[in-house]
């Protein structure tokens, strides 16, 4: 192997933290705007957000997929070979 391999193997361990970290923003910014929805709603005044919510959570729970599997690619590709 040449010396470029392990510096092209961090380069892409650095660029999937990077992708980790705005994959996690991104997911806190969709659990925030279904907590505001949460609180948003009045059900005495008939003020609801269910679909809103729903869109929110769903969201985040793909959101926490796509980390799991950045997560994942970027712990295979720093395993020692």
């Amino acid at each position: 192997m040449t010396e470029e391999a392990p510096l092209d193997i961090e380069a892409q361990a650095a660029a999937l933290a990077a992708e980790l970290a705005a994959l996690t923003e991104r997911k806190n910014a969709a659990e925030a705007r279904a907590r505001e929805l949460l609180a948003a709603e009045d059900h005495k005044a008939g003020v609801t957000y269910a679909q809103e919510i729903f869109a929110a959570k769903q969201e985040k729970l793909m959101l926490e997929t796509e980390m799991e599997i950045t997560r994942r690619r970027r712990v295979r590709l720093l395993m020692p070979r």
